[in-house]
Order: C-alpha cells, then sequence, then structure tokens
C-alpha cells in the first residue's frame, strides 16, 4: 500500500494487525454463502470467488460456514474435517493468501434454525424449544457431545491452518447455535452450558480456548456475535455488551463484530435494505466499541460506500470494516475505492437477490454483477472481438443497457433505441417508490459505461422495423421488456378507453402529481414482486386506504424470506388491508366506485366502496411484436431480459451481459 496521505480514504487503506498478520487495510469480505460446492469439494468457482477478492483490494476474507464437524455433511459445503480436501484447500489458501489478503474460515451450526419449508427433523440444539420461523424442536446436545464438538471444531481449525488459512470466524450470531445458547429465550439448561450468562456463554469461550491450544497465537479467532436479536427475551444491547465481554475477556479472541436480528422474525435485520435509514448499526456498534476499547470491533450492516466505511473508522466506531453484499457486486470495490475510481464500483443495491438464490439451493449471483466468480472478475475488460459488427439493440432497460455497454466495449458499433426519454425502464418507476433507490445503482453504471465504449442511444423512439433495417445491423437485440397483461375479468371496453391503469400506469401517474386523494386504492396482485408492495406503500400515503387483492394465501411469494418479513411488517405498520385468497369479479361498478370480490374457494362476495383508484399488478406478457418481422427481413433477433420472459433484473442483467459476449 502506498503512502496514506495520497489515498482518498487514509484510514480505510491503512494497515492493520491480527495475531500477529499483517492486513494490507480495513476492507474485509464478510461471509457470504456460495453453494458453488456439490460433494463438500472445493470447486475452481469457490477458489476464484475468494481470489477475485483478493485481487480486488480485500485485505481479508472469511468464507461461508464449513462442514468441520463429522455430523455437519451439507454436501453444499466445503468439508474441512482433519484429511478431507488437503490438496485443494492448500491450493485455495496459496493463492489468496499470495494476494496479501488473509483467509479465514467460518464455523457455524444452524442448530434448531431453519429457513426452508416444513421442519427440520434431525436438527441438534441447546434445548427442547421450537425455532421461530419453521417451529424445528431439536434433540438437545449432552454435555460430552458438546465437549466432543468443541474438540473437533477445534482439530478442523487446526487442520485449515495446516493448509495455510491465516484464521478462523465463529459465526455466533442470526439465530443459530452459539446465539440459541447465549440467550435466555432459548437455552433452558442447567448444566455448566446453562444458568448465569457466564454458563450460556461458555460454549464459545472454551471453543475459542480449544482453538488457541490447537492452533497458537499468529493464528486470528474472530466471533460475530449478536446484537440485539428483537426477541422477547432474548439479547438486548445491554446482553450484547456482556456477552462481548465474557467472550474477548481472556484476550485470546483477536476481534468482534455484530450481527442483528434472530432466526424469527427479525431475520430481516442482519440484512437491511433500503426501506430503512442507511448504516442503520453505527449507533449501536459504537457503543459496544467504546465499552471494548482493547478488541477490534468490525462494522457490519448496509454498509455500501467508501465514504461511509472511512466515516465509521475516523469517528471510532470500527477498527476494520466488513463488507459482504457489496463485495459481491464488485469484487474490485477496495482497489477502485483507494484509486479514485468510485464512479467505476458496480454498487450492491441492497435487494437480497442473493440471500434468496442461494437459499434455494442455486450459486451465488447478483443483480448488478453478471460475472460473480469467473476467474477474471476483479480486473476484467471484455474481449474485443475478433470480428466488429453493426448492433442494433432494442429497449433502454436494464438488459438493454448492460447488452449496449459490453457489446461497444468489444468493439463493435451499437446503436440502442430507448422508447422513453430516459433508460431504466421500469427498474428506473421502481426506484421511484420507497425502498426502491438503489435500484438507480445499476443503470447509472450502465449509463456510464456506455458514454465510455460510444454506445449511440436514440431517445424517445418507439422503434420500428424500418429504423431497425436503417442502420444496416448485422446483429439485432431485443430487449423490449413485457406490458402487464389485461385481467380477464375485466372488460375489454375499459382497456381501450383507458378506464381503469395498470400498476406502472397508475404509480407514474401518481409521482407526476404527488398529491393526497380522497377513497381507497385497490391493487389487484398477480404478480407477487417487490415493486407491487413499494407502490402500496407508496399509495398508502396518498388514499385513505391502500388494500391489495391477491389470489394466493398470502402476498410477497416471489420475494426472498428476509424481505418479505420487512414488506408485511410495513404494510401492517401502514394499516394496509391485505385480502387473500380472492379475486374481483365481472359485476364489479367501477363507475359507481364500487368493487365485487371473490372467495377463490367458496365464491363468497364481498363488496369494497369508495374505490377512487383501481389498479392491477397482473402477470406480464412479453413485448415481441417485432421478432417475426425481422425473421422475415432476414435477421434473427436475440431476446433478452422480460422480452425472452418476464423474470427479474438478476435475469435481466445476466442475459444482456451474455448476449454481448456471444455476438
Amino acid at each position: 500500500m502506498s503512502d496514506s496521505t495520497s489515498q482518498p480514504y487514509p484510514i480505510l487503506s491503512s494497515g492493520f494487525e491480527l495475531a500477529g498478520k499483517k492486513l494490507k487495510n480495513r476492507v474485509v469480505h464478510a461471509s457470504m454463502s456460495t453453494r458453488f460446492a456439490r460433494i463438500s469439494e472445493v470447486p475452481d468457482k469457490f477458489i476464484d470467488y475468494h481470489l477475485n477478492r483478493a485481487r480486488g483490494g480485500a485485505a481479508m476474507t472469511i468464507t461461508e460456514p464449513l462442514n468441520m464437524l463429522s455430523q455437519q455433511n451439507d454436501p453444499r459445503q466445503l468439508n474441512v474435517q482433519v484429511g478431507r480436501n488437503a490438496d485443494k484447500l492448500k491450493r485455495l489458501a496459496d493463492l489468496v493468501e499470495s494476494a496479501d489478503c488473509r483467509l479465514l474460515g467460518q464455523i457455524q451450526h444452524s442448530g434448531r434454525g431453519h429457513r426452508d419449508g416444513g421442519r427440520n427433523m434431525r436438527a441438534r440444539g441447546v434445548s427442547a424449544l421450537p425455532d421461530g420461523l419453521s417451529w424445528t424442536v431439536p434433540n438437545a446436545y449432552s454435555v460430552s457431545e458438546i465437549e466432543d464438538i468443541i474438540d473437533e471444531w477445534a482439530k478442523s481449525a487446526a487442520w485449515l491452518k495446516s493448509a495455510g488459512f491465516s484464521g478462523v470466524e465463529i459465526s455466533a450470531a442470526h439465530g443459530h447455535l452459539f446465539h440459541q445458547f447465549f440467550s435466555m429465550q432459548s437455552n433452558r439448561r442447567e448444566d455448566r452450558y446453562g444458568g448465569e450468562l457466564q454458563g450460556r456463554v461458555r460454549i464459545i469461550t472454551d471453543l475459542i480456548h480449544s482453538i488457541r491450544r490447537e492452533c497458537g497465537k499468529d493464528f486470528v479467532i474472530g466471533a460475530k456475535l449478536p446484537g440485539e436479536d428483537g426477541i422477547k427475551g432474548g439479547i438486548d444491547l445491554e446482553q450484547a455488551e456482556s456477552i462481548a465481554h465474557l467472550v474477548s475477556g481472556s484476550k485470546e479472541c483477536d476481534y468482534l463484530t455484530f450481527a442483528w436480528g434472530a432466526h424469527a422474525d427479525t431475520l430481516d435485520w442482519h440484512l437491511p435494505d433500503a426501506h430503512g435509514p442507511r448504516h442503520p448499526y453505527m449507533e449501536k456498534i459504537r457503543k459496544l466499541k467504546t465499552a471494548l476499547p482493547d478488541t477490534p470491533i468490525g462494522a457490519l450492516g448496509y454498509i455500501t460506500d467508501p465514504n461511509e466505511a472511512e466515516h465509521a473508522l475516523d469517528d471510532g466506531t470500527a477498527d476494520l470494516i466488513m463488507l459482504g453484499r457489496p463485495l459481491v457486486t464488485d469484487p474490485a470495490w477496495a482497489k477502485k475505492s483507494f484509486s479514485g475510481h468510485e464512479a467505476q464500483i458496480r454498487y450492491c443495491v441492497s435487494c437480497n437477490s442473493c440471500w434468496g438464490v442461494i437459499i434455494a439451493g442455486e450459486d451465488l449471483q447478483c443483480d448488478n454483477n453478471p460475472r460473480v466468480a469467473c476467474s477474471d472478475e476483479a480486473d476484467w475488460k471484455p474481449k474485443v472481438a475478433e470480428n466488429k459488427k453493426r448492433v442494433v439493440i432494442v429497449g433502454g432497460g436494464v438488459a438493454g443497457m448492460e447488452a449496449a455497454w459490453v457489446a461497444a466495449e468489444r468493439g463493435h458499433m451499437v446503436t440502442l433505441f430507448a422508447s422513453s426519454s430516459n433508460i431504466g425502464g421500469k427498474t428506473r418507476l421502481h426506484s421511484s417508490l420507497p425502498g426502491g433507490e438503489n435500484l438507480s445503482s445499476i443503470y447509472d453504471y450502465q449509463a456510464l459505461a456506455a458514454k465510455r465504449a460510444g454506445v449511440r442511444i436514440e431517445y424517445g423512439v418507439q422503434a420500428q422495423l424500418s429504423d431497425i433495417l436503417n442502420c444496416e445491423p448485422d446483429e439485432v437485440v431485443l430487449a423490449s421488456g413485457s406490458e402487464i397483461a389485461w385481467p380477464e375479468f375485466l372488460p375489454l371496453e375499459y382497456k381501450s378507453e383507458g378506464f381503469i391503469p395498470d400498476l406502472r400506469e397508475s404509480c407514474e401517474e401518481l409521482l407526476r402529481h404527488n398529491s393526497k386523494e380522497s377513497g381507497r386504492a385497490v391493487i389487484y396482485d398477480h404478480d407477487h414482486t417487490s415493486m407491487t408492495y413499494a407502490a402500496a406503500e407508496y399509495m398508502s400515503e396518498i388514499f385513505d386506504e391502500t388494500i391489495i387483492i391477491t389470489p394466493r394465501e398470502r402476498v410477497a411469494s416471489d420475494v426472498p424470506l428476509v424481505n418479505r418479513q420487512g414488506i408485511y411488517r410495513r404494510l401492517h405498520q401502514k394499516n394496509v388491508k391485505i385480502i387473500v385468497s380472492s379475486v374481483p369479479t365481472e359485476h364489479s361498478r367501477f363507475e359507481e366506485a364500487e368493487l365485487e370480490y371473490a372467495n377463490v374457494f367458496t365464491g363468497a362476495l364481498q363488496i369494497i366502496n369508495d374505490v377512487a383508484l383501481f389498479t392491477f399488478a397482473n402477470n406480464r406478457l412479453p413485448n415481441t411484436e417485432l421478432v417475426q418481422p425481422l425473421i422475415e427481413a432476414g435477421l434473427k433477433p436475440h431476446l433478452v431480459g422480460d422480452c425472452w420472459a418476464p423474470r427479474f433484473v438478476m435475469n435481466a442483467t445476466a442475459e444482456g451481459y451474455a448476449i454481448a459476449m456471444k455476438l
């Protein structure tokens, strides 16, 4: 690292030391599950992922939870028990450490915690009490079994050290096993691992001592502890401080960081989004840091910008900055920050799509980074195409813009037709609604990249066949999006008259006027994606009452759990009424401000009066009108994003990138 006085972020870029290990700066990649493993091996993709965060400037990277116990057999997690994966673990450590980045493995055990459908019938845990999400009741460990797993964890940590790892982090928050031991709400034991707080914390203090005995002084031991968990009878900030004192008291733990929420209705606290304040936990972290002046503290939680990170270090809140989602989005976040190229950072939009896909069992992916874990991810430049082509792209949403800038960087001559006066498509509209502001980072980055690459954008053009053919294209990419389908229960004459607007049209109109309206707003929800509920929140500030009607048994079915919890919390706080298992009927009398709806199971009818606005988020239909005319003109168009099939932002950016790389 060069002289810190020349750096735009002098503290963030300055070195640090843990257990005698030198850190080149204060940027740490917090643990993120990747799900890259298949049979508990160490795949090249996993190695590439951590190596690119190292090459991108992170000073330390922490793996996802590892199979460190003989009873842990998740095939999607690396097995690091003694004797397993020796060569690949050594290769991983050699590569990451040679990039001047300290590599830590994470110790974790879910205990009774279970996020998947149903209950975990083989769960082991602290006491025979139910998990707050799945209601799984575990079989409680005996004292001798606890001692055995502590010994096994320590020996697996030593195996990591022998492979070249710099240390381990104990994940003792999020409502997982250690957290369950700490909390009186989940620990009703009367043996040495229960009772008073010191007994409840003993499992981690015993573990830290065992690891230190096995691994020596030159091995980093960190712990992620619970901050407030929001559970009645659980851990508050005062208890969090007491736990931290007990964990750090022996001086054998090298750093602490804190996570929020628990495995219950507050799970979403540990992955805050843009519906709340920026970096919401800084004040509480600062209070804990003040109480623990001799222990290095890492700041964790919705920190996305280097200015936020620098401020947290400068005001004494923390010593390290723990970044999970932001380094998924841009592995070179640190390098770009320290070189003054913040505008080239692909910023995390905190949408939690990454969490959603890994919980669904898929490989880690990102809305704003279609290249997660590619071998050259950190310092990637698109390979110049051998045959330069004239490329026309129809559609200025995030799929079209991703295709445009990547294709242009590859040397193609790119013309993009945007039907609007700006870019971003429906993502731009969503960014104007509550909690959507970070989405602008996606198309803002694309706009700058497109400008640098020389993309010609024709604004306000609803491209026709003649517009495309006039460009004499070699390749055509259709990224023309989708339209909300007209609901079958509404008369077709309403559509031709524009009498009932769809959700996008309604939001655009309301955002233009932004004035209070009397009466009720009713949203028919046949979509179940986050924009619908952002719109409902916005409407709740405008109308006397806002109502959502859906044929499903709940709302937000297609939204990750950590986001769904927040959606429900906000809708209830704003008194949005939710009517499930119901559909409006064709007998509704909108001219008289009256909507009739029927229960989908019984057919029972009810009436909503005083309807000032009825709108619908129905299923979406791809805009494919240009496909056949282009084929007849001798061009075979490439379809990406919603134009291929209506899905999500993640699909749009990934497909835009992929087609640009194939052209």
